[in-house]
């Protein structure tokens, strides 16, 4: 189970997203667009399928016939490319790019007719090797597949660099914020080949497509973006082994403390209500660098070696990049910032020992203390791949115990005053999951 679990997350998003869209689907005008997205939906669950099939098979070599892994393969192979080719088809149409013109015809088909026939012709030559997380396969067929994958991204730059200007300025927003994880997935795939996380660029893309849609600005449907987004941070936290409630259960939580810093005047002069809209957008954010984090790392059920732990680490600086390159073009800077801060400092510690940078007191910018005891608490008080949750009462104990080391004093004294509301959402996210 633990190889499909990324694949199967990945695919309740696209899910959740197809239910999403025929919901508005007679609000769709631009029928051409339209049939680009659904090919491109049909394409990907059948991608998902196949990938969780060939993940089982090339760890099951003993038992499943030569023959029947191979034709599964192709079959695999041929989907991700043709994925590839509906997402730059879906790019085009969203820019307007004439593709009906013979050149752009020969340029976009042209290549996967002849990578299809490679691709069948290196079948036989197809080999299996024993990777640290799992088996994966190796030979032309595959390499043929990835230099696909490579050319239709290129192609989807070159069109996107040419054509941009076809786009309202939200939609190229949307479509940079997704750019980050799915070059970042792809690029994770082509040097790490048994890490098989190259569902997550499959999603991804379907996320940005589905925010391109013509109604994206109307308020039912920015409500039903933020629960994909929060499904797609649930699929990154869930690597990990977490219950895949971690986002939202430290968004309740970083709610709770800003309520009551507000109400007790603490930090009154930055806590505005654009500050908290802010804050609460960016906290489902703040472990998006852990993409970049292998699964032998994220997955480990022990103690981590000192080299892991520094790779482990990297998470904070590689979210915020993350955030910095896709948000730059957004009209809201201060957003930008304090998602910026909340990935790259909620691993930082009031007295300075914690990391990426050190920084101590109120160095540490107030939204990243905030998510850091949030995220802390809810973090020891579930059961995670390499330990048991710890009881509430052990769990309150740690923010006690780090108020003045680890946390802001202040901060983790309010949270500490509120407890009843805090054990009433642990336990209301305890009864959901278990009922």
């Amino acid at each position: 189970m633990l190889h499909y679990k990324l694949q199967l997350g990945c695919m309740v998003i696209v899910l959740l997203v197809l239910v999403l869209y025929f919901r508005e689907r007679h609000e769709q005008k631009n029928v051409k667009r339209m049939m680009c997205f659904e090919r491109l939906l049909l394409f990907s669950l059948l991608y998902f399928v196949m990938d969780m099939v060939t993940v089982y098979t090339v760890n099951h070599l003993d038992t499943v016939p030569v023959l029947v892994n191979n034709i599964l393969h192709l079959l695999y192979l041929w989907v991700i490319d043709r994925c590839l080719l509906d997402v730059f088809l879906y790019v085009a149409t969203m820019l307007e790019v004439p593709i009906t013109e013979k050149r752009w015809k020969r340029v976009v088909f042209l290549p996967h007719y002849i990578g299809s026939l490679i691709m069948l012709l290196g079948i036989p030559w197809i080999r299996y090797v024993e990777g640290e997380i799992s088996n994966y396969s190796m030979g032309i067929s595959v390499t043929v597949c990835y230099v696909l994958v490579l050319y239709y991204l290129g192609m989807a730059w070159y069109a996107w660099k040419k054509y941009r200007d076809n786009l309202p300025k939200r939609s190229r927003v949307n479509f940079l914020i997704c750019v980050p994880v799915f070059m970042g997935s792809i690029l994770i795939q082509l040097f790490v080949p048994d890490a098989l996380i190259t569902s997550l660029a499959i999603t991804a893309i379907i996320l940005v497509a589905y925010c391109a849609m013509e109604n994206a600005a109307s308020s039912e449907l920015i409500q039903y973006h933020e629960e994909v987004i929060y499904a797609f941070a649930d699929v990154i936290e869930g690597r990990d082994g977490s219950t895949g409630e971690h986002v939202k259960r430290t968004v309740a939580y970083v709610e709770l403390i800003v309520d009551a810093l507000r109400e007790n005047g603490i930090y009154a002069d930055r806590l505005d209500n654009e500050y908290l809209d802010f804050l609460m957008r960016a906290a489902p954010m703040h472990d998006f660098g852990k993409i970049a984090v292998t699964d032998t790392v994220l997955q480990k059920p022990g103690r981590l070696t000192s080299d892991e732990y520094e790779v482990m680490k990297t998470h904070t600086v590689r979210g915020a990049d993350m955030i910095k390159a896709s948000l730059a073009s957004l009209e809201e800077p201060g957003y930008i910032t304090i998602a910026w801060q909340v990935a790259r400092h909620h691993h930082e510690r009031w007295d300075g020992s914690g990391y990426p940078d050190g920084l101590r007191g109120e160095e540490i910018p107030l939204c990243a203390r905030v998510v850091a005891v949030a995220d802390v608490f809810d973090a020891v008080s579930q059961d995670r791949c390499y330990r048991d949750a710890m009881s509430l009462d052990e769990s309150f104990a740690i923010i006690e115990q780090g108020a003045g080391t680890q946390f802001d004093p202040l901060i983790a004294n309010v949270f500490l005053q509120l407890r009843d509301k805090v054990e009433a959402v642990f336990y209301q996210f305890q009864e959901e999951i278990n009922g």
